[in-house]
């Protein structure tokens, strides 16, 4: 009975000891788990804060990108006297381009939704630009084609962009409303 009861001497003061280290390990892990959430929570504040402005940059980035894009300010800016209806379509083409490609970084700043509809309008203006250019004889004018656009326009009520500008509104409403 010796060995039982040099067991038992040491089981007094190890179980002891084990119960005092794993109540100490949960409120030490309790506080570090609380902790932890904390800094995560202050760091998804913080950088909230710092890509608030950049989402809403980004926007406004695509709110212009579409103005500019828009039929009646493609006419605006690249129509001239004496060119035909084949060289202001390239050159509307070019100008959307440019003016899309441009703006392809805003794309990680907003929903998917709005980057489709921003990509769907884009394509939406060249395909009126390009229907009105086909309708014309081959040695249309310049202005012939700015007039087909127009006329298309006012017969369709409402053009593409101005959709688009909506519903990027109303997003940036629902974000920071």
């Amino acid at each position: 009975m010796d060995a039982l009861n040099i067991f038992l001497e040491i089981l007094k003061y190890v179980l002891p000891a084990i119960v005092v280290f794993f109540t100490s390990y949960l409120i030490l892990k309790n506080q570090t788990d609380e902790n932890l959430a904390k800094i995560r929570l202050e760091l998804r504040q913080q950088s909230q804060n710092l890509i608030s402005p950049i989402k809403l940059q980004a926007y406004e980035r695509l709110v212009l990108f579409l103005e500019r894009i828009s039929p009646q300010q493609l006419i605006l800016s690249d129509n001239q006297p004496g060119i035909s209806a084949v060289a202001l379509k390239f050159t509307m083409h070019n100008h959307i381009q440019q003016e899309f490609n441009y703006n392809l970084s805003q794309q990680v700043y907003i929903s998917n939704q709005a980057w489709n509809v921003i990509r769907v309008v884009k394509e939406q203006v060249i395909a009126l630009i390009n229907s009105c250019a086909a309708e014309l004889p081959e040695n249309a004018s310049s202005t012939d084609l700015s007039k087909a656009i127009i006329e298309r326009l006012i017969a369709n009520g409402e053009q593409p962009t101005d959709k688009a500008i909506n519903f990027l509104k109303a997003e940036v409403g629902l974000y920071f409303g």
